[in-house]
């Protein structure tokens, strides 16, 4: 027998949304619902083989329901919005594909199913579907697969089964609904009659009619119930019954299924940026050949004196870059570039390096790559050098989506055959430099972002030395800690258990110490995350100690045992690699070993900074911004009362506190600055009242006052911040003082938590973005003038608002000069930006 499938529409794509989590294209489209709907799609046709399939959706026209019963349906939350722009491009990408669609004006999407479900002979129907309302349907002829929970957790009911898994017949589940009601659809059902009680009346008297029969026979408290909501009763199983005669007009042959996809649906699959669905082998492979790019004809180059004649004409290469080989694009050919190592077989190996040195050594020539800093390593092993222009297609990119994405993964969704990967550059390159140019952040991409890569290619070559030594003796000292912290907290709870097992420390404090018990989590186990423990610290002696244990074991397994394997055998130094395309802020970060997450707060952290020591015979400069997001701050804002107190010299956080306590500047106490500093930079990341109650230790209606107190102290602030939101709601998205943008697509959710994080973001992405393009612009202009001075200082590390030279004894006076100046002189504000600039033997004595 045929198969034919039937697909609730509007409840499964209900059930991708809240199954899969929130994801958008890089233009903030919402797509988890219909990418979750569509595997689910590609999983029946796969799974069942049917010869059908047809996909029936629900309108916003009442229907004959809701004529009968105004409140039908009338709780129901209407969508949210993410997940309603998802309806119309389904329906749109449904049509590509050729699945067959049904809706209409009066008619709900259970009675076209249940229509269709009885109108064809000698097909086998299986509805899918979210709804319990569709049970009814079963018969030998339609089985029903329920979808549990998400979209592949199914109960699959069919005449043999459905009174073992549900428990009376499918003609019974109306009957059951018009006793127990339905609040998903508001039908009312009988008023205190539950589940429980609903199930054993239809299993005993098998209808509704014969339940009012027996009516006699219940208990007083039943018959109660019954009687008076008989009237409802009735009217809700007319409600329940889905119709299945509606008058639809479709064919069967008009909703055949098709296994394999047009180009036009591999595009929209990429627009939506479905990476994983564009490499399943669903597709019409001779119709996509005869639509692609036309790319040009791919020349493998034979001779080393044939690549010289080449390449002396030309001025500008798209170049991917492989080990022993290139694929290079100029001249309007792609030319094939590689190394053989043999002189009989063509172009030797150093050979093929000549040639690339005689490219990227050339200052006429302009080299277009993806990820320039990779490339000036790989050709730095074998000392060719970056001395032509050059252009770097992930830096454009992320400037203008702020996107971290690899450039296998771009073409993916482009479409684009990396067979030819050069003329893909050169593709990818048109459209970015256009957007750059339309997005009005080009000067930001030549002045800071460009040369900026040359820069962090040199820290990450040069390295930072690291001493074994120091190593050494911070890891010994802090594993003894570690037992020592271990041995005592044992004590303390009578017994041994791993402390590092989440399961048996949470059995041990709330079980064994009875200490009052936070949350649980899925596994019904007792949470001990930090925010628990930190909450307990107060309450018993050993969450203090656990709590230091795992600070040290943190910092013993992250920062000295991990940093072990990272220190190359040959120089003693790690070298980072900083990441210039990942943080939506525009910050850099750094991996292998993350340096931007070395501690400085606490005094066991800041420790780990003496094992980072200069070059012999040199020391460390250290110089650090003073303030620079407050500081920008009153720039943006034009707050008078703190561009003030910057312009004339005085302690910001002393000012903020002599406003609150109302106390002279002088009178001001330690704990008063101490709170008015965390008022202070909390407003900066659009701090709550709880979050500020927990930081500084005072009840929330406390914490309360003085963010009010710091808005009419300062309304100019509370007028900026308002602004950003304002103008990021209307333009879907903020800048920075050089025009970097960051899309803040949470603001258009529907969940508050997330759209109050889009106004955080908004609030602080001004801020936290200029300064972080601050420190990039003196990180230039410093390595431009220290190499213009003719020092050999040079620039080893960034960590936020922070710089560190490695520099000769001799040169420390000029370097720290230039250090500070061109900092300080990065970029003009309203108030002054102050550096502080220190000196040391190692990392921690700088600092």
């Amino acid at each position: 027998m045929e198969k034919l499938v039937l697909i609730d529409g509007n409840s499964l794509l209900n059930r991708a949304f809240y199954a899969t989590p929130v994801f958008t294209t890089q233009n903030g489209t919402p797509t988890n619902a219909i990418f979750g709907f569509i595997k689910l799609l590609l999983k029946i046709i796969e799974d069942n083989n049917p010869e059908y399939l047809i996909v029936a959706f629900d309108t916003k026209a009442p229907t004959f329901r809701h004529k009968m019963y105004d409140k039908y349906k009338a709780t129901r939350k209407g969508m949210p919005e993410e997940l309603a722009v998802q309806l119309q491009p389904l329906k749109n990408l449904l049509s590509a594909m050729k699945v067959a669609t049904y809706w209409q004006e009066g008619i709900e999407a259970d009675d076209i199913i249940g229509t269709l479900s009885r109108k064809f002979n000698n097909v086998h129907n299986y509805i899918y579907t979210g709804d319990q309302d569709s049970y009814q349907l079963v018969n030998k002829n339609t089985d029903v697969y329920f979808t549990k929970r998400g979209v592949s957790d199914l109960i699959k009911l069919n005449e043999k089964n459905f009174i073992e898994i549900v428990g009376i017949t499918p003609e019974q589940i109306i009957d059951y609904k018009a006793l127990r009601g339905d609040n998903s659809d508001n039908i009312p059902g009988v008023l205190g009659i539950g589940e429980k009680t609903a199930k054993s009346l239809i299993q005993e008297y098998g209808n509704l009619e014969e339940v009012y029969k027996h009516i006699e026979e219940y208990k007083p408290g039943v018959r109660q119930k019954l009687t008076v909501s008989s009237d409802l009763a009735f009217l809700s199983k007319k409600l329940a019954t889905i119709n299945c005669d509606c008058d639809i007009n479709i064919n069967l042959n008009d909703c055949t299924v098709n296994k394999k996809y047009s180009l036009e649906v591999k595009k929209i699959f990429a627009e939506l940026e479905f990476k994983t669905l564009l490499n399943l082998k669903i597709f019409l492979d001779d119709e996509i050949k005869e639509n692609q790019i036309k790319y040009p004809e791919k020349i493998y180059l034979q001779s080393y004196e044939q690549a010289t004649q080449i390449f002396s004409n030309n001025k500008c290469f798209y170049i991917d870059l492989l080990e022993d080989s290139a694929q290079i694009y100029t001249d309007n050919n792609i030319y094939c570039l590689e190394a053989k190592g043999d002189l009989l077989q063509g172009i030797t190996f150093d050979a093929y390096l000549q040639l690339l040195k005689e490219i990227y050594e050339n200052a006429n020539n302009t080299v277009v790559m993806f990820d320039c800093k990779s490339a000036m390593h790989k050709l730095g092993r074998y000392d060719v050098t970056f001395k032509c222009k050059f252009e770097d297609v992930s830096v454009i990119k992320y400037l203008i989506n702020a996107n971290n994405e690899e450039f296998k993964s771009i073409c993916e969704i482009k479409l684009y055959d990396l067979n030819y990967s050069s003329y893909c550059l050169k593709l990818l390159f048109n459209e970015y430099y256009d957007k750059l140019v339309q997005e009005n952040v080009l000067q930001l991409y030549t002045n800071i972002e460009r040369p900026l890569i040359a820069v962090l290619y040199n820290m990450e070559r040069v390295g930072v030395k690291v001493s074994e030594e120091e190593l050494n003796i911070l890891s010994n000292k802090y594993y003894s800690e570690i037992n020592k912290l271990t041995q005592q907290i044992y004590t303390l709870c009578g017994m041994q258990f791993n402390l590092n097992s989440p399961a048996q420390l949470g059995d041990v404090l709330f079980n064994k110490l009875g200490l009052k018990s936070g949350k649980k989590n899925k596994n019904g186990k007792y949470s001990t995350n930090a925010e628990i423990l930190e909450s307990l610290a107060g309450e018993h002696e050993v969450v203090r100690l656990i709590l230091k244990y795992r600070q040290y074991g943190k910092l013993y397994s992250t920062y000295l045992e991990g940093f072990k394997p990272l220190i190359n055998k040959k120089n003693g130094r790690v070298h980072t690699t900083y990441n210039q395309t990942i943080t939506t802020t525009g910050r850099l970060s750094s991996a292998n070993p993350n340096m931007q997450n070395i501690p400085v707060r606490e005094d066991e952290g800041r420790e780990i900074r003496k094992m980072f020591i200069p070059s012999e015979n040199n020391v460390f400069i250290d110089a650090d911004y003073s303030q620079i997001e407050l500081r920008l701050l009153a720039h943006y804002s034009g707050c008078r009362a703190l561009i003030k107190a910057y312009n004339e010299g005085l302690d910001v956080h002393s000012v903020t506190a002599s406003q609150f306590f109302g106390v002279d500047l002088k009178d001001v106490t330690p704990k008063m600055r101490r709170e008015a500093k965390a008022v202070n930079f909390g407003i900066i990341y659009g701090i709550s009242e709880f979050g500020l109650a927990k930081n500084i230790n005072v009840p929330i209606a406390t914490a309360k006052e003085y963010i009010e107190k710091y808005f009419i102290q300062y309304d100019e602030v509370k007028n900026y911040m308002d602004a950003n939101v304002k103008f990021a709601k209307e333009n879907g998205y903020v800048c920075t003082l050089t025009g970097r943008k960051r899309i803040i697509n949470e603001l258009k959710s529907s969940n508050y938590m997330i759209r109050q994080f889009g106004e955080r973001a908004a609030m602080n992405m001004p801020l936290q973005g200029t300064s972080a393009d601050i420190i990039k612009i003196a990180m230039v202009n410093v390595e431009k003038r220290l190499k213009n001075e003719g020092l050999s200082a040079k620039l080893i590390i960034q960590v936020h608002d922070e710089l560190v030279l490695d520099c000769p004894k001799e040169e420390v006076a000029l370097a720290s000069k230039i250090l500070k100046e061109e900092m300080e002189g990065a970029v003009k504000l309203n108030v002054p930006l102050t550096v502080e600039v220190n000196v040391g033997e190692n990392w921690y004595e700088a600092k």
